[in-house]
């Protein structure tokens, strides 16, 4: 196996699409942009030429080292071998075409991070799940915490035959713009509170909740405990998150 298919990686090849990405990040001179996952270096080129200053990371280290040769000439980049996911600097501007298996831990990370814009490629069934509305199938934790903390913005369907290999489904380039963050432990608690989405909304918090702490507020908030989590919307669960659960002194 090579250590393509170890990262799961599906390269852009597609040079409208690329072009396309460029424009909608709406990257200015005094940008800083950060390009998670260089691959072959398609993008970040023409991201230099567009931004103040680059950061590009790349967990391969077989294209890491081709982008290097390839990009030496760049004084404005810095390509790093790292896992993207765990970089904690700043950034203006945010664009990827990351393998699909890491969808839902970028979510996580553009969660707790302040930028401006982000132009991402992720697989159309997930975007479904980040935009699913309350009382429809596909609305889950990831639907909450996407919807709560971004604008959405879907922009164009992608075919597999934008990428090499060619993925096995349907791709969407997504616009993200920031509302609000959410910690860690606050997106946690939104995962374990979905764990419960079958049960009542009231016997879902007193199971995340100290007894004493339930019986003492449970009539303290304007919410129906009678609803399920499916029944609310993200800005209702936040709430009974940072009010309800989390706070519980």
């Amino acid at each position: 196996m090579t250590n393509r298919q170890n990262f799961g990686q599906n390269f852009l090849i597609d040079q409208n699409i690329i072009e396309k990405m460029i424009n909608l990040a709406d990257i200015t001179e005094n940008d800083i942009v950060y390009e998670l996952g260089t691959g072959k270096a398609v993008l970040t080129g023409l991201l230099c030429e567009k931004s103040k200053y680059v950061v590009s990371s790349e967990i391969d280290k077989n294209l890491y080292e081709l982008a290097k040769l390839k990009l030496s000439k760049n004084q404005n980049l810095d390509l790093k071998h790292i896992d993207g996911l765990k970089y904690t600097e700043n950034f203006n501007i945010f664009i990827s075409s990351l393998p699909f298996s890491e969808s839902e831990r970028f979510i996580r990370w553009l969660a707790e991070r302040d930028f401006r814009r982000a132009v991402v490629i992720l697989q159309k069934e997930f975007v479904d799940k980040l935009t699913s509305n309350s009382n429809t199938p596909y609305y889950r934790a990831i639907s909450v915490i996407s919807q709560y903390c971004f604008n959405i913005e879907e922009i164009e369907i992608l075919s597999p035959n934008c990428f090499i290999p060619k993925p096995k489904v349907y791709s969407k380039i997504v616009v993200f713009t920031p509302k609000n963050q959410l910690n860690s432990l606050e997106m946690q608690s939104i995962k374990k509170l979905f764990s419960y989405r079958r049960k009542k909304l009231g016997t879902a918090i007193k199971m995340m909740t100290s007894n004493q702490f339930y019986s003492q507020n449970s009539s303290k908030y304007n919410i129906d405990l009678s609803h399920r989590l499916d029944d609310l919307s993200p800005e209702d669960i936040v709430l009974i998150i940072k009010k309800f659960i989390i706070n519980q002194d």
